[in-house]
């Protein structure tokens, strides 16, 4: 005997799957099943199924049909002992390599295993460390197409990205996207340490702003104008990108920027003197920073942002992610005036 379902047409399953769903009459257990233009919902009450969807002008009819069991696979610290999270860039998966687990070949497991589950990965890699000045990634292929280059993607944006020659962290994606929500048409912002934009063209694609894209390695600059012309027909706002190094900024750029970010948690510290600088006679730093808690992280920037602004308030303090049991990443946006003003 074949499991209960409505039979619609395949140009109405979003919708009545919405329907459905608000009525909590979809049986969850089972996948939908499609022949020809029809598709088969699985419902655990047919007729009030039959009662939404006529109400809503839609026709279907129910049937039955041997429909696949939903199956949940185990979580991947079950399977492979102690490896629990991992990140997807695009179709590549990325590990982090743990010391204590020191075997490649564990690693080289869970991603075929995890590739056979998810055809869309084409491509399986361990990374070891982020290093240098450039925030450049030592990278191992472990599985599947032999490349470090993919497109990511965020909110609908285009992200052309080599993990083998720039830093790149898809879990900020809510973090580009909140702080761009946070700027204001007109506004002129420097991106100290831009990467491959993530910040830049967030703001670019929601607000008419002008945004100066800093960063130190080569490969992350061209990675970044390459980005804006992939996104340019979504961009409302303006990007130059530069390659520079910040302790040069006040040498290249005028203090003019209502908004600086300042996205490097292990370095930002060494570079407020350059941000203040920088600042319009009010603006906002983005001070990014690894530390134990927000009282920490606060205390960093305002002892060293008074050494070089007339006044430093903060707005906030957040925690944006953990890096490690005793450390995580924190967010502060501070209000400065400068000392010139």
């Amino acid at each position: 005997m074949g499991s209960q379902c409505v039979e619609v047409n395949k140009f109405n399953t979003e919708r009545v799957v919405k329907i459905l769903s608000f009525h909590r009459v979809i049986d969850r257990r089972f996948k939908f099943s499609r022949v020809d233009d029809k598709v088969c919902i699985p419902v655990v009450d047919a007729s009030r199924a039959l009662e939404v969807l006529a109400r809503e002008g839609i026709e279907a009819r129910v049937t039955s049909a041997e429909l696949k069991p939903i199956t949940k696979p185990k979580p991947l610290g079950e399977l492979f002992r102690g490896l629990s999270s991992y990140s997807i860039i695009g179709d590549i998966i990325v590990f982090n390599w743990r010391s204590e687990i020191p075997d490649v070949e564990v690693y080289k497991s869970a991603a075929l295993h995890i590739m056979s589950e998810q055809p869309r990965i084409k491509v399986a890699l361990l990374k070891y460390e982020t290093w240098g000045e450039v925030r450049a990634q030592r990278i191992e292929h472990l599985a599947g197409e032999n490349r470090t280059r993919t497109i990511h993607k965020e909110y609908g944006l285009l992200f052309h990205v080599d993990l083998a020659k720039v830093y790149f962290n898809p879990r900020l994606a809510t973090e580009h996207r909140r702080i761009a929500e946070e700027v204001s048409d007109n506004e002129i912002i420097l991106d100290m340490f831009s990467g491959v934009g993530g910040y830049s063209i967030h703001i670019a694609s929601l607000r008419k702003a002008k945004v100066v894209s800093a960063d130190l390695n080569i490969h992350a600059v061209r990675l970044l104008a390459e980005n804006i012309r992939e996104n340019k027909r979504k961009l409302v706002g303006e990007i130059v990108a530069l390659r520079a190094d910040a302790t040069l900024l006040p040498l290249i750029l005028k203090p003019v920027f209502n908004r600086i970010i300042m996205d490097h948690p292990t370095a930002s510290k060494y570079f407020i003197g350059e941000a203040c600088r920088l600042a319009s006679r009010e603006a906002y730093i983005v001070y990014y920073t690894r530390t134990i808690n927000c009282n920490e992280a606060i205390r960093e920037l305002e002892e060293r942002a008074t050494m070089c602004c007339k006044r430093v308030d903060i707005d906030y303090c957040r925690r944006v992610l953990e890096y490690s049991p005793s450390q995580s990443i924190f967010s502060i946006q501070a209000r400065t005036i400068g000392r010139g003003y």
